[in-house]
């Protein structure tokens, strides 16, 4: 049985100094479970502002990281959120992979005056060194705007590959980094490319990007980049079981009646290839499973005919899937996210269009654009500028709304003219004067240049909106609509909200304590809220598990039963289920003492979002109910669905 502790290296941005901690297994064993430990009893975030020097940024590895196992070298950020105000866990493939350092997660406290790039290097002997590099805030603006012939994360990986050759060819490192998104919005995502001795391979890039981490590591602690590699054996750290591919195929044998890697191939077919779809990848496979449910216009199309939904679905068919298939699926062009993996996630297009569905979604239909030609012009400059695209997506969707509704004029926000946002009378042209004004907002957003952009990108939608009705409550009594009904947002305390995944489906906007990420059901259903609680909680523990290992959630199909029994076998984890459960009720009870606890639905779209939900899937009763008051019903629903919620994490 492995007995190792679990290490954290803390790095203080203020006194340039830093130090490593040791826990016992059962007492931190993971990301989450330290990232909650500093944040409820060090540092206690919860009672100070956001962007506090103690917002302490977790990076850390799974207890896997240095295992022959697949997926398993994501780094897991926890950190309090400048979106939803609590306490939120957001992923990055394959980051830890490079990270051959005697460490398990990275702490970042304090904060530089100085924008900062830290190095971080081992040796070989097991003692992890830190430098720290200044960089004039100037200087960081000039390479965001452009550096080598890219633009901000791109660029700033350039700079850096540039000015650290040394050290990326010696440890064959890598980085994380942050673009001005998270210098002038409050979504700013943490970024990492793939290196090969410093050079960036496209296309196998990721964020963990949700809920605004990178905005935390730039503007409560100055730090524009990490940079990391070392000849440290993580090998070592992990079971001789798990590095071996004999022992592996064993465990999976009795697990699964099938050798590793076939179970994880077969669990993973939707993101590798789906032979009865002839597709793979998250936009391969969810377009054709979504159908009409697509969400497009910034969920305009809950309010229209399944025919009209089915005609713009045949445009997303046409210009978006049988593209990305004759680009990417057709041409093999398939990588990983650097680490090594049968599942090839990453669909690269033309030698440089990662393509996801979130962010194409976002985007692309979101933002009346079904093209996906238009779309990568848009997708790929957020992902420059260091943006969550998911939430990116709903902030453009808000704002073409509010054109449409004429509540916003184009001038206002440096626009030359108004997006076409009418699905009814939608032509595919549409989609390049929608993309043109789109990359014109991510330019002004991404550096603060106009004074309304800031407001959304600083306060985040939902208090944006309640202060534009009150600057345009003129406009809003002549349109008989508010700023407010416009977007769709899960609410949290005062001021806190995420907006939801690209799924039509209750399970992204219940009352959840951690939302923004698939810690719930999202499937296209309409339950009582009493059995949609219970079910979203298991499927939350689930989820947090995968997480906190590490591990990529593409490979839940085999993982969610493995897990359990590897941590039990070979780590001592006794009961690791109950142990995530646990840490599931303490983010609830972090999330309280920080005000960012669930309320109420505070936008007319999203109580709409749920009364055609239960009505689109075929829940008579509740349809019902909302037909005869559709305010009452949706209270009634969250309510109970609250209640649940309560008696299921005390």
């Amino acid at each position: 049985m492995n007995t190792r502790r679990y290490r954290a290296l803390f790095i203080d941005a203020s006194t340039r100094k830093h130090w490593v901690e040791e826990y016992e297994l059962n007492e931190v064993y993971s990301p989450i479970s330290l990232g909650l430990k500093l944040h409820m009893e060090r540092y206690k975030s919860w009672g100070k502002p956001i962007y506090h020097p103690d917002n302490a940024l977790i990076l850390g590895a799974g207890l896997f990281t240095g295992s022959k196992m697949y997926g398993v070298h994501r780094f897991v950020a926890v950190f309090r959120s400048p979106l939803t105000k609590g306490l939120h866990v957001s992923e990055m493939g394959g980051a830890a992979f490079q990270f051959k350092i005697n460490a398990d997660a990275v702490v970042i406290v304090g904060r530089s005056e100085t924008p900062l790039i830290v190095k971080i290097y081992d040796q070989g002997d097991g003692e992890p060194v830190v430098e720290f590099h200044e960089i004039q805030e100037e200087t960081l603006e000039h390479i965001w705007k452009g550096y080598g012939g890219f633009k901000g994360i791109y660029a700033l990986q350039q700079y850096l590959s540039d000015h650290f050759k040394g050290f990326y060819e010696e440890f064959n490192g890598r980085s994380i980094l942050v673009g001005p998104a998270s210098k002038y919005t409050n979504i700013g995502a943490l970024a990492s490319v793939t290196l090969n001795k410093g050079r960036m391979d496209y296309g196998s890039e990721d964020f963990a990007a949700r809920a605004g981490g990178g905005s935390i590591l730039y503007r409560a602690h100055g730090v524009a980049a990490i940079i990391y590699g070392g000849r440290y054996d993580r090998s070592t750290k992990v079971p001789m079981e798990l590095s071996d591919t004999r022992e592996l195929d064993k465990l999976f044998m009795e697990l699964t009646k099938q050798p590793y890697t076939q179970a994880v191939i077969n669990a993973g077919a939707k993101y590798r290839y789906d032979p009865k779809l002839n597709t793979g990848g998250t936009l391969g496979g969810n377009y054709p499973h979504l159908k009409a449910t697509t969400p497009m216009f910034n969920w305009k199309m809950i309010y229209l005919p399944k025919d009209l939904r089915e005609k713009l679905h045949e445009l997303i068919m046409k210009y978006m899937w049988e593209p990305f298939n004759r680009e990417a699926i057709e041409t093999r062009s398939w990588k990983t996210c650097g680490e090594p993996c049968p599942l090839a996630c990453k669909k690269v297009r033309l030698g440089k269009y990662k393509s996801d569905y979130e962010p194409y979604n976002g985007l692309g239909p979101i933002i009346g654009v079904l093209d996906i030609h238009e779309a990568e012009k848009v997708v790929e400059l957020a992902d420059a500028y260091g943006f969550d695209a998911i939430e990116l997506g709903q902030i453009i969707g808000f704002l073409f709304e509010a054109m449409d509704k004429g509540l916003l004029r184009p001038e206002e926000i440096g626009l030359p003219g108004k997006p076409f946002f009418d699905p009814a009378s939608y032509s595919i042209e549409y989609a390049r004067v929608n993309a043109e004004l789109a990359v014109k907002i991510i330019e002004q957003l991404a550096f603060g240049s106009n004074p309304l952009l800031r407001l959304i990108g600083e306060r985040g939608l939902r208090s944006a909106a309640k202060i534009l009705d009150i600057l345009y409550r003129e406009r809003i009594i002549e349109r008989k609509t508010r700023f407010s009904d416009i977007p769709i947002y899960a609410a949290f305390g005062e001021e806190g909200h995420i907006t939801p995944n690209y799924y039509w489906t209750p399970g992204l906007v219940a009352p959840l304590v951690v939302l923004g990420k698939y810690w719930t059901v999202y499937s296209g259903v309409f339950m009582e809220p009493e059995e949609f609680a219970s079910k979203s909680i298991e499927r939350a523990i689930y989820e947090a598990l995968i997480a906190d290992m590490g591990l990529c959630r593409f490979h839940r199909g085999w993982a969610e039963k493995a897990i359990p029994v590897i941590l039990e076998k070979y780590y001592g984890v006794e009961k690791p289920l109950e142990k995530i459960r646990e840490l599931y009720k303490k983010i609830a009870e972090y999330q309280k003492l920080a005000g960012a606890l669930p309320v109420f639905w505070d936008s007319g779209k999203i109580i709409d979002f749920m009364a055609l939900a239960a009505e689109e899937y075929g829940n008579v009763e509740w349809g019902g109910k909302f037909k005869v008051n559709k305010e009452a019903a949706a209270r009634e629903w969250w309510e109970r669905f609250y209640r649940k919620l309560e008696e299921l994490t005390r």
